[in-house]
């Protein structure tokens, strides 16, 4: 196969490293001639020598059988359109875009010329996250009756090699701010109990990171079956800290990604707790790994999508419900 990643920032070179590993096929790259981070992508550069293009038409011309969108947030929908124009299959990192204008087109698109289109929600291949899934869904813990969702990174701290000013996850005309960025913690909300039918959210810009973007934010869903969940996200805490927890009935359900475990609490009488802790082998770039060796197989017609892009959609329109109720301060409906 061939593979045409766009951008070659931190999770373009990334992917790059990814499918190098994985003996996937030839890489070339498109980036902008007015890309930042220079010392970086040139570091990168020299040690892999990856073949470059400048200009997207040009790229696409060379007939890439898939390409890998490792661009900023507001530039997603534009390039996946051309690449799909193009013949390509295409996954994207998330989110699927910075609104939801062109999104259903797309989605037709993909239809129209048998595409697979996939959104990057790497967290769908946490082992310890698929362990709680499955307890949920084998009724572990009974009727699940609420859940809370905690993610909160101090933002200067996540690239120490750039100004965090000028990163897309810091700029509202890159598709950034806290929602969209850290949406994986939507993602795996709408994967364990699917679509809210209302949301109320709230925003805190109090902070000392000068940013024209959404960084703190506060949101509760209420779903069809009448669970309620509730999300936290920031830009602000030190040491980073993402935590999962789901009550039901019988039990509730603890996951902890910097602690590394997950935890079956029981409600029954002299029931013990269960824990269990990440693989000894487990590391982050194994999840970006198993997502990619997906793909290529959904490519390949072995598998299905696990996040095609009607479920980027579902996500997409999660946040921006979120984002439209911080706007109107008011409940808004799914």
């Amino acid at each position: 196969m061939k593979f045409l990643i766009t951008g070659l920032g931190s999770i373009g070179q990334r992917h790059y490293r990814n499918l190098k590993q994985l003996n996937a096929g030839e890489i070339i790259v498109y980036r902008s001639q007015k890309g930042s981070n220079k010392d970086f992508v040139d570091k990168f550069s020299q040690e892999h020598n990856p073949k470059v293009f400048y200009d997207l038409n040009e790229a696409l011309a060379q007939k890439p059988d898939a390409v890998v969108l490792a661009n900023p947030t507001s530039l997603h929908l534009e390039t996946a359109r051309k690449a799909m124009e193009a013949g390509a299959h295409v996954l994207t990192e998330k989110p699927l875009s910075h609104n939801l204008d062109g999104v259903d087109e797309l989605i037709a698109l993909a239809k129209k010329k048998n595409l697979i289109g996939y959104v990057g929600y790497n967290f769908r291949f946490h082992p310890l996250l698929r362990q709680m899934k499955e307890w949920l869904d084998n009724g572990k813990i009974g009727e699940p009756l609420s859940a809370h969702a905690e993610i909160g990174e101090y933002l200067p701290d996540w690239h120490s090699w750039e100004d965090y000013l000028k990163t897309y996850a810091a700029r509202a005309d890159l598709g950034g701010g806290v929602i969209l960025t850290q949406s994986h913690d939507i993602d795996y909300l709408y994967w364990f109990f699917g679509m809210p039918k209302q949301v109320s959210a709230f925003e805190n810009n109090g902070s000392e990171l000068k940013i024209e973007v959404d960084s703190i934010v506060d949101a509760v869903f209420q779903f069809k079956s009448g669970l309620t969940a509730s999300l936290h996200m920031d830009y602000v805490k030190r040491p980073p800290k993402r935590r999962f927890e789901v009550v039901g009935s019988k039990g509730r359900m603890i996951w902890d990604y910097q602690e590394k475990t997950l935890t079956l609490i029981p409600f029954e009488a002299n029931s013990q707790p269960e824990v269990i802790r990440e693989p000894a082998e487990f590391e982050r770039n194994i999840m970006f790994l198993d997502e990619t060796k997906q793909f290529i197989s959904c490519v390949e017609g072995k598998e299905k999508p696990l996040i095609d892009l009607e479920q980027g959609a579902d996500v997409l329109k999660i946040a921006m419900a979120m984002k439209d109720s911080i706007k109107a301060g008011k409940v808004i409906q799914l």
